[in-house]
């Protein structure tokens, strides 16, 4: 059995593509039963900026194809669109990636704050809908686990910037600062949130506030003295504001470019319209940036800075490199250990057959043996067979890799069906 990954990221593809395959929370607790029908076990973690499953297989070539496929087909994607971009790994190399993406070392913005979260959610969502079992529980523990450590032992997640605050930095810079400013956020999810506090802290004198929930939205604008719109009134507030920080997870556009067109010529001819859409898939119509007077970003526009915040954090990215080569080793030994575990017991039993088979053969051989001395010879016999597969036993289950495993299985002839991974072992906490 071997740990799988498929998918796309910001590295790999383009946003139209990742926000082609991104799974809503909704999306996830129908896709995942799903793919566990059609393709086995698995995890899906998407974010804005990635969507991988991780899944186990026998024969990785012919679940990666079978999983490509399901990605496609679940969101009416072109197989042969989406292939160039998928990103395929297999064990040590996966577990390596997802312990990186835990740490916030393969975010765009490094040592953003939200994904370890997202990690746990991924985790909780495929455990809801019984799609993984503990070898990926296993896996996803000990991502969670090495993400905690690279905060808590590094300096990776000290002022860490997220995607929302580099959002608001980014329109401070575009602008020339934000003092006195008026903005729009709509969307009072945990994205929102970040949001929201960072264009206070940044000197946003007017925030008006609109979510689909409304007491959300209430509940946010109580804490930040802000104002609630209903999103009814979305139009009406565009016309007022200098800044529009979109983050739903609304399956059309929140903003589309009529919405834009209408408030602009509402407008003073030289007013600026700040936009930047956080969400995958976009809340704002793509052509709504070719208005006149509008500056639309969305999170692939963070190169800038987030090229600057790579530079800064170098030194703890560092350190928090050698926590997930330390938690890699960690994890790959239990991993190995789930291969030795099954051989042994089928060593060990083996070995207690022939015991028995030669035990019988024997006793037979000496009609007068008495109970206690067929008890003796039989624990004679137990304490002999224990002895020779002591060490073995011990090298195979502590220290063997994956080519001594599939050594010993060809010395002891221990390759067929005796060889069966028992389920429900505890993972590596």
């Amino acid at each position: 059995m071997q740990i799988l990954l498929i998918g796309v990221n910001h590295k790999t593809a383009p946003l139209q593509v990742r926000e082609a395959v991104s799974f809503s929370k909704d999306q996830l607790a129908v896709a995942l039963p799903e793919f566990k029908r059609t393709v086995g076990e698995g995890l899906i973690l998407s974010t804005c900026n990635r969507t991988e499953v991780y899944a186990t297989a026998d024969d990785t070539e012919s679940a990666a194809a079978s999983a490509g496929q399901f990605l496609a087909t679940f969101h009416g994607v072109p197989h042969e669109s989406l292939t160039p971009h998928l990103l395929q790994l297999v064990d040590d190399e996966a577990v390596h990636h997802l312990f990186r993406v835990a740490s916030g070392l393969d975010s765009m913005i490094i040592g953003e704050s939200q994904i370890l979260g997202q990690v746990r959610d991924a985790l909780t969502a495929a455990s809801e809908a019984n799609s993984v079992d503990t070898p990926l529980v296993g896996l996803f523990h000990a991502a969670v686990r090495t993400g905690r450590r690279a905060r808590e032992e590094t300096e990776i997640g000290r002022n860490a910037l997220s995607i929302s605050y580099a959002g608001v930095n980014l329109a401070s810079k575009v602008l020339g600062g934000l003092e006195g400013r008026k903005a729009l956020l709509i969307g009072a999810g945990a994205a929102g949130k970040l949001v929201a506090r960072a264009l206070r802290t940044s000197g946003v004198r007017d925030l008006m506030i609109a979510n689909r929930t409304t007491a959300r939205s209430e509940v946010l604008a109580s804490e930040l003295a802000g104002d609630v719109v209903t999103f009814d009134s979305i139009q009406d507030a565009l016309d007022e504001v200098d800044i529009a920080i979109v983050a739903t997870d609304a399956p059309d556009y929140v903003i589309s470019r009529a919405m834009v067109e209408r408030s602009l010529a509402a407008s003073p001819s030289d007013r600026s319209l700040f936009i930047f859409d956080l969400a995958v898939p976009r809340d704002v119509e793509p052509s709504a940036g070719e208005v006149q007077g509008v500056k639309l970003f969305n999170i692939d526009d963070l190169s800038s800075i987030a090229a600057e915040n790579r530079q800064s954090r170098q030194n703890a990215a560092d350190d928090a490199e050698k926590i997930v080569q330390d938690e890699l080793g960690r994890f790959m030994s239990w991993w190995e250990s789930l291969d030795a575990e099954p051989m042994i017991r089928a060593l060990r039993l083996r070995a207690e057959a022939v015991r028995e088979q030669e035990f019988d053969r024997a006793v037979k051989n000496m009609p007068g043996l008495g109970d206690d001395d067929r008890r003796v010879l039989e624990a004679l016999t137990r304490s002999i067979v224990n002895r020779l597969l002591h060490d073995p036993t011990v090298f195979l289950k502590k220290r063997a890799t994956k080519s001594e495993l599939d050594a010993a299985r060809l010395l002891f002839g221990l390759w067929g069906d005796d060889v069966d991974p028992e389920p429900g072992r505890s993972s590596p906490r």
